[in-house]
């Protein structure tokens, strides 16, 4: 009996996962390319990157995007909320901008894809989640030479100003 029992459970296991995994993409109305966003910036920087969100049901839905893994400050999704046709493709851009006194180093976060369908009462969709990785640079030390030699150049500009408004005020 136990033999018989095997014998049918080699079978019928695979056809059971097959059934299930079949049921589960069918379910699934989101697509995403790329399926996964790397993004170099350093801090202060930008750095855009589109992710494509293509409608696979049969029915107009509605789809946010938004940021998971902390630091979602540091992101700008455009659009976050938007209404796709059956099959309809739209980009949305991903824009990364750690603020300027980030350190330099590695951080991963999920971008979230929700797809709701219109006339659900329970508000029951299906989602993906495409991880990103974005890696903040050292900020390069020209830049901030570039800077510091900027403000000064502005700051000597002003008092040499000042000075003649000075100069001008007295000797009329």
């Amino acid at each position: 009996m136990t033999g018989k029992l095997a014998k049918a459970s080699v079978v019928l296991l695979p056809i059971i996962g097959l059934v299930l995994a079949a049921a589960s993409a069918l379910a699934l109305s989101v697509g995403v390319a790329p399926g996964r966003m790397d993004f170099e910036v350093r801090p202060g920087g930008t750095e855009v990157q589109t992710l494509n969100i293509i409608n696979q049901s049969d029915q107009a839905s509605q789809f946010q995007v938004y940021v998971e893994g902390g630091n979602e400050g540091w992101f700008e999704i455009t659009p976050a909320e938007f209404t796709l046709n059956a099959g309809e493709v739209r980009g949305v851009e991903i824009a990364v901008a750690p603020s300027l006194f980030t350190a330099a180093g590695d951080h991963d976060f999920d971008m979230c894809i929700l797809c709701l369908p219109p006339e659900a009462e329970l508000r029951i969709g299906a989602g993906v989640k495409v991880p990103a990785h974005v890696q903040v640079t050292e900020f390069p030390i020209m830049a901030l030479q570039w800077w510091i030699a900027s403000a000064a150049a502005l700051l000597v500009l002003i008092i040499v100003i000042i000075v003649r408004l000075i100069a001008r005020a007295r000797y009329g």
